[in-house]
């Protein structure tokens, strides 16, 4: 018998190879793209990481801010410096395995970066500081929450509503004293003989006891040598290079996705942020430039000396408008006042005068006064914003011999507000842009003194940035990616 073979199973078989090689190989090709695309994801997530880890150290020691300071210790600021690290790290997250020496050549992916730019960059002085400042007021609020500024607002609004702001009792002063002045003692009416002749009279005109008594001699000192007792500070730095002065690097501004911070309680996150970092007459700063940082930041001078001068004055005038409001509630002080001008009326026989002396009087106790009150919060004492009766310093008699020479000693109270809360008031006062830009230039002095960083500038600190990336694979695909990074 004869039998034929059947090759229908082989045909078969060939027929379905022919289909499933390539939809075979396309699915390995499929697989192959897929692991490239989370290959680079994970690389540029890495790399992304990497290049927020290499903050500032020195800036979040003092600061609590994140910035990568694109000087990289190198003296001065460059993005080519990042674009280096950059390309650095996404090299090593591609061929994680380059410097090993087995399986080195098995890269199935054959990925390597082609090209790097770096499109946007947010540097810490873009907009005028606010980069700087969203970070800042990002710190406080993580810290401390929003409802931390509650009580500094509380007393913002009290010192506004008793117009404490608008006072000035140097003018006060001033125009008491020159009512007093202006008195015309009337010469008495001319006596004459049978024969008309004029009789000479022994007449003198009485005498105006200056009503105010020392402290006319007091207003003319230099009032730091009237308050502070211990050595003020001569420290200097140079204006023409901070922050407000010098010519800037530009960047691009706000990361998209950052919010606008300025409600009235960010505001205050951002005074308080200052209260925290910096320091004053009171509580210097350990190794700082300035040692009244806030002082500086508030009155705006090149150098201590006149910056404690100007804080230590507008204090005078603060303490004199809350001194004004209690005298005029205090019966007791009033009468006080009353009695002695009703002295030295009778004395100077010019009862009509009695209420300019009464003035005069008031304005000079008010002022000494306010005088013993700025030496007391300058020696780390406190004193209530509003007074009572009992918190009232000096009687009449000492404050009208007040010393003129030196400071005394005030009773250091420990209720009401230190020195650093009247700052918290006066700061308020100062324009928000003055603010953000004196103390970024605090920052910076700050930070020149920690060695390696005597170059340091804010401008080539950055908060964020926008890259392009171009990837090529060695199996003929090319990838382009756009990544953003950034703090907060």
């Amino acid at each position: 018998m004869r039998k034929e073979k059947n090759a229908a199973v082989s045909l078969y078989l060939a027929l379905m190879m022919a289909v499933m090689i390539p939809i075979l190989l396309t699915m390995i090709e499929g697989a192959r793209i897929s692991a490239i695309k989370l290959r680079l994801e994970c690389a540029a997530d890495l790399m992304a990481d990497s290049l927020l880890a290499e903050y500032n150290k020195e800036l979040l020691d003092q600061y609590d801010i994140l910035l990568i300071d694109t000087a990289y210790d190198r003296g001065s600021g460059s993005l080519d410096h990042m674009l280096q690290h950059l390309e650095d790290y996404l090299s090593y997250n591609l061929q994680p395995s380059k410097e090993q020496l087995l399986f080195s050549d098995r890269d199935l992916l054959g990925l390597k970066l082609e090209s790097a730019e770096i499109t946007k960059v947010s540097r810490a002085t873009d907009e005028s500081g606010k980069v700087f400042r969203y970070l800042a007021i990002s710190s406080m609020l993580e810290k401390y929450g929003i409802a931390y500024v509650a009580d500094v607002q509380d007393m913002i609004e009290t010192s506004s509503s008793q117009q404490l702001y608008d006072s000035d009792i140097e003018a006060d002063c001033s125009d008491a004293q020159g009512a007093v002045d202006a008195i015309e003692v009337p010469q008495p009416e001319p006596e004459y003989d049978e024969e008309g002749n004029e009789i000479p009279q022994n007449w003198n005109p009485p005498e105006k006891d200056d009503p105010a008594g020392n402290v006319h001699t007091v207003r003319s000192k230099g009032i730091l040598t009237l308050v502070c007792k211990k050595e003020v500070s001569q420290t200097a730095f140079d204006a023409a290079q901070g922050v407000d002065k010098r010519s800037l690097v530009q960047g691009d501004g706000y990361c998209e996705d950052w919010e606008e911070r300025n409600s009235v309680a960010e505001h205050l996150l951002f005074q308080e942020f200052i209260m925290e970092k910096c320091g004053c007459y009171t509580e210097p700063k350990e190794n700082s430039h300035l040692q009244y940082e806030i002082e500086y930041i508030a009155m705006g001078h090149d150098n201590d000396t006149d910056n404690l001068k100007a804080v230590a004055h507008r204090l005078l005038l603060f303490r004199g408008g809350a001194n004004t409001a209690h005298y005029f509630r205090d019966s007791y002080l009033q009468s006080e006042a009353k009695a002695m001008a009703a002295g030295l009326a009778f004395v100077c026989f010019m009862p009509e005068c009695e209420a300019v002396f009464e003035a005069l009087i008031a304005a000079a106790w008010i002022y000494a006064e306010s005088l013993e009150d700025v030496r007391i919060l300058l020696d780390g004492g406190r004193i209530p914003l509003i007074k009572e009766h009992e918190d009232w310093n000096l009687s009449l008699s000492h404050a009208l011999s007040i010393a003129a020479d030196a400071a005394t000693d005030g009773k250091a109270y420990g209720k009401g507000l230190s020195y650093k809360d009247h700052l918290r008031l006066l700061l308020y006062l100062t324009p928000e842009q003055q603010r953000l830009d004196r103390c970024m230039n605090v920052v910076e002095l700050d930070i020149r003194r920690v060695p390696g960083y005597e170059h340091f500038r804010l401008d080539d600190c950055v908060a964020g940035a926008t890259v392009q990336l171009v990837f090529r694979s060695r199996y003929g695909y090319t990838f382009l990616m756009e990544r953003r990074f950034r703090y907060v």
